[in-house]
């Protein structure tokens, strides 16, 4: 009879490996396709490997001849254990692909991690230990190198705990996400001490069942983040899946037990050894299993003896009834994803009567600065989702909006496609080909926003007004290098930016920038404020190397164009162009807003140095005539509709921008008969 310390470990052990096997499989089976499930399904397996490892070890009558083979699988399993805590929690912290610093962390925690187990089945008397034996090299104790094993998997820990606090910070005001980061902080923080209890000395080998028992608490915690919050599955399938399994494991293991006694109370009486009940009961399940199987689901689920017709659907697509999510319920996760993804201030879907189908984030105000964008389905409408404003009150780039569109589209298909499960349950092939279309659109979305958020993306100007510049949705604010002024290098970069391909003189900038400095000092300055510069521009950039942004040709610098991927000028343009060309009325005043909301205010308001020169004069110029011509545009559109009050708003709003007297405007509010 093991000692009370010895059964302890056990029954922890017992534990943590009977709950692992249960929520890796449930979680495998059931959201297989979700990111990270397979990640946390491998993870599940080192702790039951390692688990039934270890209770092999404690409870074998035969330690010589097979202690060496289960310890060497304990130290596998033990030893991948931090790296798989790692991945699952970059998996869930992470979304969109791995920074470079994450996957180089990862892919160098699996390589110790491997060769670590390599060692363990190989040379089990040569590993890193405290303890002897342990592997020792010319000037180097062994201890040194155990201590140096265990500080690597405390580190691998940390980074992971590190990861999951960095989310959690930008999870915002997503209650949902925060929640399962919460869950999954704690339940690695409480796995991480349980597996640092558990190698480390003194601890491990005084009370080993410490350790365990807060790895086993770790892997409830795990159990809690699933079922409770949502974690790999949605709530509602995960109460059913978790429902259904503990009914069906409590059956079959009373008719696992049933079926032995019964094997043994036949085999006394009758005197045979053949297995006769087991190959009876064999057959009998067989043949009861679907039915008993589908008695089970509806109990669980409250349905009666009757299927449902969304049921039938479900079962002829192939669909799990018990766990299978409505199409609907992909909406809102959908609508959080992108929320987070462009930091929008909300996010709402509506359908065609003006009813909120789901919303996410703060209500969608009225604004040129949000984008409304229908839900089509083929020809049906079925209602409009409207995003933003950005919480940088800066407008949407083409591509963001190109990405919006992409995921209209999917959340239109998703609501067509629960319309029709509801209305057509009994056109089951239509709605099968149907709905893969809708997983492919998924699984493109999905992809798009990955690459929208790890994309190496250009810069996007926004310099109608103060300038702001962005490269992937974050705003620049550091311009110049270690030895350089921010402000002057960013003074350089609105001066190459304004001046295009015709570029700029050294002497030109030198005077606009330094004009008080003696040349020697202002030549240096010009040079290292550059060179800062560039290294802004094109962060992988060696000192050694000019790069390519900012090019030197015949004595002149210029911005290279393949570094602004986009600005708010040349859509300014555009929009403008677009408006002069269109035949449609609507279609015109359509583009003309969308010009009138890029135009913030004068161009390079409040650059530094350079906002404030002679030189900016004339294109500034240039700009505010165009958007008064496009004010004074909109307003004789909005007055030929008979709208008085949006039109005087667009006469007004010309005359304060034009800053002197303009007789149309005037003229157009004494015909509208408003105030000037």
């Amino acid at each position: 009879m093991p000692e009370l310390p010895a059964l302890l470990e056990i029954v922890a052990h017992g534990v943590t490996a009977i709950l692992a096997t249960w929520l890796g499989l449930i979680v495998l089976t059931r959201a297989g396709r979700q990111p990270g499930a397979r990640v946390f399904a491998l993870l599940t397996g080192y702790l039951v490997v390692w688990s039934v490892a270890i209770i092999a070890q404690r409870l074998t009558g035969q330690p010589g001849r097979v202690g060496g083979p289960l310890n060497a699988i304990e130290d596998v399993a033990a030893f991948l254990l931090p790296a798989g805590t790692l991945h699952i929690a970059l998996a869930l912290a992470v979304e969109g692909r791995r920074s470079t610093v994450q996957q180089a962390v990862l892919v160098a925690t699996y390589a110790v991690s491997g060769a670590m187990a390599v060692g363990a089945v190989f040379f089990p008397d040569q590993q890193f230990a405290v303890s002897p034996p342990h592997l020792e090299l010319p000037g180097i104790p062994g201890e040194v190198l155990g201590w140096a094993w265990i500080v690597a998997r405390m580190l691998i820990f940390g980074a992971a705990l590190y990861w999951i606090v960095r989310a959690l910070g930008g999870a915002g005001a997503d209650l949902a996400r925060r929640r399962q980061l919460l869950a999954a902080l704690a339940t690695v923080a409480v796995g991480a001490l349980g597996g640092v209890l558990r190698f480390l000395p003194g601890p491990s080998d005084s009370d080993p069942w410490l350790g365990v028992s807060l790895v086993t608490l770790a892997v409830i915690l795990a159990a809690y983040a699933v079922f409770a919050q949502g974690v790999f599955l949605s709530p509602e399938v995960a109460v059913q899946a978790f429902r259904y399994s503990i009914v069906i494991g409590v059956g079959v293991t009373l008719y696992v037990a049933a079926l032995i006694g019964l094997e043994r109370w036949t085999q006394d009486v009758l005197a045979i050894q053949l297995p006769i009940v087991t190959g009876l009961a064999l057959v009998v399940t067989l043949a009861l299993f679907d039915p008993i199987a589908g008695w089970a689901r509806r109990v669980i689920r409250g349905r009666s003896a009757r299927e449902t017709a969304y049921d039938r659907l479900l079962q002829a697509l192939g669909q799990d009834v018990l766990t299978a999510q409505r199409p609907e319920g992909v909406v809102e996760p959908a609508l959080a994803r992108l929320s987070r993804t462009f930091r929008l201030l909300g996010a709402v879907v509506k359908g065609t009567g003006g009813e909120v189908v789901a919303t996410h984030g703060q209500p969608v105000p009225d604004s040129p600065l949000a984008v409304q964008l229908p839900l089509r389905s083929g020809d049906a409408e079925l209602g409009s989702v409207a995003f933003g404003p950005k919480r940088s009150q800066l407008p949407f780039t083409p591509q963001e909006t190109e990405l919006l569109s992409l995921a209209a589209g999917f959340l239109g298909a998703s609501l067509s496609l629960a319309e029709r499960h509801d209305v057509q349950a009994q056109a089951l092939e239509s709605l099968s080909a149907e709905r893969v279309a809708v997983e492919t659109r998924g699984t493109v979305l999905s992809e798009a926003l990955v690459q929208a958020g790890s994309r190496e993306a250009g810069l996007q100007v926004f310099a109608l007004g103060p300038l702001r510049v962005e490269r992937s949705g974050t705003m620049m604010r550091q311009w110049g290098g270690a030895k350089a002024g921010t402000r002057q290098a960013e003074a350089v970069f609105a001066f190459l930016f304004d001046r295009n391909e015709r570029g700029a003189a050294k002497d030109e900038i030198i005077e606009l920038i330094w004009p008080d400095v003696d040349l020697e000092r202002a030549d240096l300055a010009f040079h290292r404020t550059l060179g800062g510069l560039r290294t802004t521009l094109e962060p992988g950039r060696r000192g050694g190397d000019r790069g390519g942004a900012i090019t030197f040709h015949n004595d002149r610098y210029r911005l290279d164009p393949s570094v602004v991927e986009w600005s708010d000028v040349g859509a300014f343009e555009e929009e403008m162009a677009a408006a002069s060309a269109s035949t449609d009325q609507d279609e015109a005043l359509h583009h003309l807003e969308r010009a009138r909301a890029l135009y913030r205010g004068d161009f390079l308001d409040d650059c530094p140095f350079y906002g404030d020169s002679a030189q900016v004069e004339e294109r500034r110029e240039m700009l505010r005539g165009r958007c008064v011509d496009l004010l004074l545009a909109l307003g004789e559109r909005y007055e030929r509709r008979g709208d008085r009050p949006a039109a005087a708003a667009s006469f007004r709003q010309a005359r304060s921008i034009s800053g002197d007297e303009l007789p149309p405007a005037d003229e157009a509010l004494s015909r509208l008969g408003a105030s000037v």
